[in-house]
C-alpha cells in the first residue's frame, strides 16, 4: 500500500524502524501486517492519504470475500 503523508512526523513504514516521515512524500508500506496496520493508522488519524495506483486506477486491494446464497429447502 502506498501512502502520501500530510504531516511531517516520526513514524515507520515497516512497523519496526522509526524514521522522519515528510509531509508531501509518498511511502510504500511493507506488505507485512505491521506495515499495513501503520498505514491504516496514519490514514485513520488524517496524517496520510492512500495513493491510488495510476496504472490500474485502483489501490490493488483484495476484494472482500462473499458468501454464496444457500439454496432453499
Amino acid at each position: 500500500m502506498k501512502i502520501k503523508m500530510l504531516k511531517t512526523m516520526p513514524g515507520s513504514i515497516d512497523g519496526v524502524t522509526v524514521i522522519e516521515l515528510q509531509a508531501g512524500t509518498e511511502y510504500t508500506m511493507t506488505d507485512a501486517a505491521r506495515g499495513q496496520r501503520r498505514a491504516a493508522a496514519y490514514i485513520r488519524r488524517a496524517e496520510a492519504v492512500e495513493v491510488i495506483d495510476a496504472a490500474t486506477g485502483s489501490d490493488q486491494a483484495q476484494a472482500a470475500p462473499f458468501r454464496k446464497a444457500r439454496a432453499k429447502k
